[in-house]
């Protein structure tokens, strides 16, 4: 029987995977597909230089906490592996599984590869972190990508557990919800666990709505359909601009 999870975390996540008569190997083989928001998506992420954002992108979306903290998100680079990879190991083991289903320690280099993909028309992930320079962490992450693009995008989000119930999840998903629909993506679509409660009342106050799961009672579906506008996004946006001016130069080329 599945153990039931209970935590504040905030995450919408992949789909899980039944460990009976899964080994231990079997599971740890085919992680990477259960670590991305979709089965489907990740293998059209294509890892490699020239495929993340500029490490001198300026676009961020900025903002103090009501605890007074100063936060910024903004979209991954290059060089965020050790952000990520600090910020998964930090997780209680309760976030991980609301995020991930599945115990994960750390991500695999091959993912984290992955995870700093720039592309708001196929895959992107969005950082909100505290700090500046050598002094900055990551403390909440959420991926978007298309699948396919532009009927529908898969999301997935989560906070470190010293920084829930701050809002910061409800920022990430609502620049990934701006960004999609700036992209043209139709509709947003997420798994969540239906004894993740905090998820639940997040996505309800920001239009999503929930319905069964093909997998069992133990996921719910949450879906938002982007045809109208979207208030107070940020300049995060700006990033659909400059993809759309990098595909046209390269048709060009």
């Amino acid at each position: 029987m599945r153990q039931r999870i209970r935590t504040a975390a905030l995450a919408a996540a992949v789909r899980p995977a039944s460990a009976d008569g899964i080994s231990r190997n079997n599971m740890e083989d085919t992680m990477e597909q259960r670590l991305l928001p979709s089965f489907h998506w990740w293998r059209y992420l294509r890892p490699g230089p020239g495929n993340g954002a500029s490490p001198s992108a300026p676009m961020r979306d900025r903002w103090r906490l009501k605890n007074g903290a100063a936060v910024a998100i903004r979209v991954a680079q290059s060089g965020d592996a050790p952000l990520m990879q600090d910020m998964v190991r930090g997780l209680s083991m309760e976030s991980r599984y609301h995020r991930f289903f599945y115990p994960v320690r750390e991500l695999t280099p091959d993912l984290l590869d992955r995870f700093v993909q720039a592309d708001p028309m196929g895959s992107m992930t969005l950082l909100a972190v505290s700090g500046k320079g050598k002094d900055e962490v990551a403390v909440g992450m959420a991926q978007c990508a298309a699948d396919p693009y532009p009927l529908r995008g898969e999301f997935a989000v989560v906070v470190t557990d010293a920084w829930q119930r701050l809002g910061i999840a409800t920022r990430l998903l609502r620049n990934v919800i701006c960004i999609a629909r700036a992209a043209g993506i139709e509709r947003l679509e997420g798994d969540i666990m239906s004894d993740n409660e905090p998820m639940r009342r997040l996505l309800a106050g920001m239009g999503f709505e929930t319905g069964i799961h093909p997998d069992g009672a133990y996921l719910e579906k949450a879906w938002k359909v982007l045809d109208q506008p979207t208030r107070d996004c940020s300049g995060l946006t700006g990033l659909v601009a400059g993809r759309s001016h990098q595909s046209q130069a390269v048709l060009h080329a």
